[in-house]
């Protein structure tokens, strides 16, 4: 086993809970729905989140091959991981009737979400430029390596200061269409 295999067994571990946490939440979702008024944003919020999973974990198996064993790199991979393991279990709420509708546990809660998003991959951006020690291409490849990334990155901070319903359908609404169009234009590989 490669020391990268090794650092990724404990990575794509909490990434792939983080996943299936979303997908049950989704399937929670599914059967309740007789009883719970769902609206819009948290399906679209719990879509853009296991999209964004795969993306993060496509960008640590492409970006993180030098890695080595080391507690620095393996603790830091524990963090990223676990803030986005929270950030996904944040997605719907334990008891969906607690809330009138899941509009408004969205409202309510999004800010964890979005707020884990952005922190897990700004720190995946951090082990690269650790790993790599090119701190240089930081900046770049972290929040401009495409047109995508910035808008990306400025979709999210909108949204967690802007606390208006159409702002976020509009935001996850062009986050969901970039994320379509990402997957049809590399799925063959970068």
């Amino acid at each position: 086993m490669s020391p990268f295999e090794f650092f990724f067994s404990l990575f794509g571990l909490i990434l792939g809970l983080a996943i299936a946490t979303v997908i049950g939440g989704l399937s929670d979702l599914y059967r309740q729905r007789e009883k719970v008024k769902t609206g819009w944003l948290t399906p679209m919020l719990a879509l853009f989140v296991l999209c964004d999973l795969s993306t993060l974990w496509v960008n640590a198996w492409t970006g993180l091959r030098d890695i080595q064993v080391a507690y620095g790199p393996f603790f830091s991979a524990l963090i990223i991981a676990g803030i986005y393991f929270f950030a996904a279990s944040m997605v719907f709420p334990k008891v969906a009737s607690d809330w009138p509708s899941l509009d408004d546990y969205y409202m309510s809660h999004r800010r964890f979400v979005l707020a884990g998003a952005m922190a897990a991959n700004l720190g995946l951006g951090i082990i690269h430029g650790a790993t790599s020690r090119d701190w240089t291409s930081f900046a770049h490849d972290t929040f401009l390596q495409t047109d995508a990334t910035l808008v990306w990155w400025i979709l999210l901070t909108v949204m967690l200061v802007i606390s208006r319903k159409s702002v976020h359908l509009i935001g996850l609404g062009i986050l969901l269409l970039g994320s379509v169009f990402a997957l049809v234009k590399d799925w063959g590989g970068a």
